[in-house]
């Protein structure tokens, strides 16, 4: 955990005599002991947030004076309202052998992508890549985005900005789901993942294509569908309300019946016992990606809705996204 003195500060500054914690799921281990340590050194009463947090785009609406939320960059183009984002900073960068592990797949130029928790390590990946040969190119922020490089599960305008300028990605990171938007976005393209956990680099191209097997698979369960159930997120970077109206009206359209769902978390066991044929996701768009198996009906995304309605060709798929305009 970084020094506290930052946070002391805020907390003092604010006058703030209660204080909420909002931790991500791998934060949760430091809840308990930065709770004890804020009420002993700053006088103030913590009120811990046991809901999951997604990211930035989902801040906890607690009784408190002051909010102080963990493991995310704030969205530049949301106001929040007596909220602190506590940044952690980067862990360190211990060694480049994940990244010399991802030059035998990685073209010449490369563009590289990272999650906020890595993004303290571009410049210095970045001239390690460089002194090999690589010309590298980072992708400026957009509106969601507080740093350049940084991908979100819903925006990839950092690795879409420089499509023109590279030839392939390097994703820096331990997981599938951020850099899987771009693999889908940009097909004709690599996307290496060199994970610093694993300490390895691995291709993505055989995700990305079972990805949209699954994905293919969704669309035809629902092509008979006559009821949906548009789904919308009460949170704040994901509330799209008149996306889900114009996706109502267009199953309308096509004579098909639609009908809003207004929640906070959406889970399938939150979701059961509506008599409804397909659910369609405004929300996170990782949801109906990593949870399709959780769902007994299918769960699409409003592009998908498109293909099931004949509004959209599937050579023409796309990966949803959440935009700031």
């Amino acid at each position: 955990m970084t020094d506290i003195g930052r946070l002391l500060e805020v907390i003092g500054g604010r006058n703030a005599k209660t204080v909420g914690l909002q931790f991500p799921v791998g934060l949760r281990t430091k809840a308990v002991e930065l709770a004890q340590e804020i009420e002993s050194k700053a006088g103030v009463t913590c009120l811990v947030s046991a809901d999951p947090s997604f990211g930035a785009c989902d801040v906890a609406e607690m009784p408190v004076d002051l909010t102080v939320h963990l493991g995310h960059a704030p969205m530049p183009h949301l106001r929040y309202d007596r909220v602190f984002f506590y940044d952690l900073g980067s862990p360190p960068l211990k060694d480049l052998g994940f990244v010399d592990a991802a030059i035998p797949l990685l073209p010449r130029r490369v563009g590289l992508l990272t999650t906020y928790q890595f993004r303290e390590w571009l410049p210095a990946i970045r001239a390690h890549l460089e002194a090999k040969g690589f010309e590298v190119h980072v992708g400026p922020p957009d509106r969601r985005v507080a740093y350049a490089g940084q991908l979100l599960g819903c925006d990839y305008h950092t690795a879409t900005v420089i499509d023109g300028d590279v030839d392939g990605y390097l994703y820096i990171g331990t997981g599938d789901f951020h850099p899987l938007g771009v693999a889908i976005l940009l097909p004709d393209k690599p996307i290496v993942i060199a994970d610093p956990e694993r300490g390895e680099a691995r291709d993505l191209k055989d995700v990305r294509d079972r990805i949209l097997r699954q994905r293919h698979a969704a669309i035809a369960r629902a092509h008979d569908a006559r009821t949906f159930g548009i789904l919308v997120s009460r949170k704040i970077g994901q509330e799209r309300m008149g996306l889900a109206r114009d996706l109502k009206a267009l199953a309308e359209k096509h004579e098909r019946s639609a009908s809003l769902f207004l929640m906070d978390l959406v889970s399938p066991e939150l979701l059961e016992g509506y008599r409804v044929d397909a659910w369609v996701n405004t929300a996170c768009p990782r949801i109906a990606i990593e949870d399709i198996l959780q769902y007994k009906q299918p769960i699409l995304t409003p592009q998908e809705l498109e293909v099931v309605l004949g509004e959209r060709d599937w050579k023409d798929y796309v990966f949803d996204e959440i935009r700031a305009y």
